[in-house]
């Protein structure tokens, strides 16, 4: 119970809201939950991966001028987080899951998601163009919004998982990004998954789907009606 209040009690320091519709679950053998300033995430310390990430994008957010690129580094507060190591010459880059460009108007949380915590292996052709395109659509969507609720996340459900550098670091089989944007009342969902594998392109999917693959539960605060309503719905992202 203690425990519960503390999590619930850093949630709520946070400046945004990135629990605003419920978080997964991040309570799996070797999965540990990090808040940071202005996103969470569930570490998985076995793959030396996020399971998934959190945080809530607003125009303002976007009103903030890139911030020169910095080095990724190992994750202080994560004992079991990749190092740089593990990516040298593994072939893989090191993609984030919350784009440092979102985090720019912090220099803490843009500090934080260059930690190799936020990173995963993924083939420089997709981190360089489909995946980045995503990202940009992402923004484009919370610019039009009033606020965007986002997770972003890790699948492993292909037969072989591959694994890189001294700490054996996990290369997910694909990457989701799950959307809600807000809008007055109106909520809209989006989802797609990037499969991890040369000339590969979005998939346009529904919530539901990355629910299955990914063995989450997403918007589970949200009333029963609404949370179905929302996760099954598919709307194209751009």
């Amino acid at each position: 119970m203690q425990t519960t209040l503390l999590l619930l009690f850093a949630i709520g320091t946070l400046s945004a809201q990135p629990d605003r519709f419920g978080l997964p679950a991040c309570d799996a053998p070797g999965q540990h939950l990090a808040i940071r300033s202005a996103f969470i995430l569930c570490h998985d310390s076995n793959r030396k991966v996020a399971a998934w990430t959190a945080y809530e994008l607003t125009p303002e957010n976007l009103n903030t001028p890139a911030a020169p690129r910095r080095h990724f580094r190992r994750d202080p507060e994560l004992a079991a987080s990749a190092s740089d190591a593990d990516y040298r010459h593994s072939g893989f880059h090191r993609s984030h899951l919350v784009p440092a460009r979102d985090m720019a108007s912090s220099p803490d949380a843009l500090r934080e998601s260059y930690f190799l915590s936020n990173a995963v292996p993924q083939l420089p052709e997709l981190n360089l163009s489909a995946w980045r395109r995503i990202e940009n659509d992402i923004r484009k969507l919370a610019a039009h919004s009033d606020s965007l609720y986002i997770l972003t996340g890790t699948l492993f459900d292909c037969d072989t998982i591959q694994r890189i550098g001294p700490n054996q670091v996990a290369v997910p089989c694909a990457i989701f990004k799950i959307a809600i944007a807000l809008s007055g009342e109106t909520k809209s969902a989006y989802a797609v998954i990037l499969p991890n594998h040369p000339a590969a392109a979005r998939q346009t999917v529904s919530i539901r789907e990355v629910e299955t693959r990914a063995g989450l539960d997403f918007l589970s605060s949200l009333p029963a009606t609404e949370q179905d309503i929302l996760e099954s719905i598919v709307i194209p992202l751009h």
